[in-house]
C-alpha cells in the first residue's frame, strides 16, 4: 500500500488473470486504487480479461485505463520512483506473501519499457 500511496505521477500494472480479483476483492487494495484516481495519478493496467474476472475488470475500467493481453503471466507494478513485483503466486482474491521492491532507476526504466511494449500489444478492455 505504501507503494501505491507514494505514487504521484503514474502507476502501471501488468498482471495475470487473477490480479483483478485481488485489486477489487481485497478492500485495502481497492481503496488504494481509487485513491490514485482521486489524486489524479495516471494509472494503466494490462491483464488477461476472462469470463471469470470480467466483473472485477468492469469495475477497474471505472478508475483506470485497462487493456487485455491474452495469456499474460506474472505481475509487476511500476511508478515513477519504484518497481514492485510479487515473488510468489497469489491465489484468487489473496495478495502475494512475498514482494520484490527496487528503486534502482535502470530497473525502473527497463520495466517501464517492458510494460509499454505489453501496453502497445494489448487491446482496449472495451473491445474485449
Amino acid at each position: 500500500m505504501k507503494f501505491l500511496n507514494n505514487s504521484e505521477v503514474s502507476m502501471n500494472i501488468c498482471a495475470d488473470y487473477t490480479w483483478p480479483s485481488v485489486a477489487m476483492g481485497v478492500e485495502v487494495f481497492k481503496k488504494g486504487l481509487y485513491e490514485l484516481k482521486t489524486r489524479n495519478v495516471q494509472s494503466r493496467f494490462v491483464t488477461d480479461i476472462t469470463k471469470d474476472n470480467i466483473e472485477y475488470c468492469k469495475e477497474l475500467m471505472q478508475i483506470s485505463e485497462l487493456r487485455h493481453l491474452d495469456g499474460i503471466k506474472g505481475n509487476f507494478y511500476i511508478s515513477e520512483t519504484g518497481y514492485l513485483a510479487p515473488a510468489t503466486y497469489h491465489e484468487k482474491g489473496e495478495p502475494a506473501s512475498q514482494i520484490i521492491y527496487s528503486n534502482v532507476k535502470e530497473l525502473i526504466n527497463h520495466q517501464r519499457y517492458v510494460f509499454d511494449t505489453f501496453w502497445d500489444k494489448a487491446i482496449a478492455a472495451e473491445l474485449r
